[in-house]
């Protein structure tokens, strides 16, 4: 992946945003543990994670599915592994039916050596307009998934925002 064909990475204003809400902290986000449960188990997926774009990094806010221990331990990514990277240029839900076949994903670590294979994603658009993360539903299975999927993500995801801000307090 390419990262300088996503300037909004280091765009200071979602990055302001970013800080607001505290998402480039790592803490524990239990408020966030339903809304995972609802999409793993909507979509069948052994995965479901909410996570934070930085601009040098992804953090994962909170997850749901067996997150490999050297991942859980650094709390995230770096951002060149990111599947949700996408979002913030499209700003739109996007998935990706086989990862080891997708040129922008099959020689990622998390691919080749952790097995992932299927990815769906929304963004996480906060009240100031700005792509924040993602909230996101992977499987170790190549699989479809379709328009009723990423309407009920991306639903969710306005869910998992809307509970973010909640807790962080109005928008200055």
């Amino acid at each position: 992946m390419n990262l300088s064909d996503y300037p909004q990475l280091r765009d200071r204003d979602r990055l302001r945003d970013v800080a607001r809400l505290g998402l480039d902290r790592q803490e524990e986000r239990a408020y966030l543990a339903d809304v995972l449960d609802a999409v793993a188990d909507r979509l069948s997926t052994p995965f479901a994670v909410v996570d934070a774009l930085l601009d040098d990094a992804q953090v994962f806010l909170a997850g749901r599915g067996p997150i490999p221990d050297w991942i859980a331990e650094v709390g995230g990514t770096p951002m060149e592994w990111a599947f949700c990277v996408p979002l913030l240029r499209d700003r739109a839900p996007r998935a990706v039916g086989d990862l080891s076949s997708d040129p922008e994903h099959q020689d990622n670590p998390l691919v080749r050596v952790e097995g992932v294979r299927s990815y769906i994603g929304a963004p996480l658009l906060s009240s100031t307009g700005h792509v924040l993360g993602g909230l996101c539903a992977l499987d170790v299975q190549p699989r479809d998934f379709g328009d009723a999927d990423l309407e009920y993500l991306t639903r969710m995801a306005g869910e998992a925002v809307r509970r973010i801000e909640e807790r962080a307090g109005p928008a200055s």
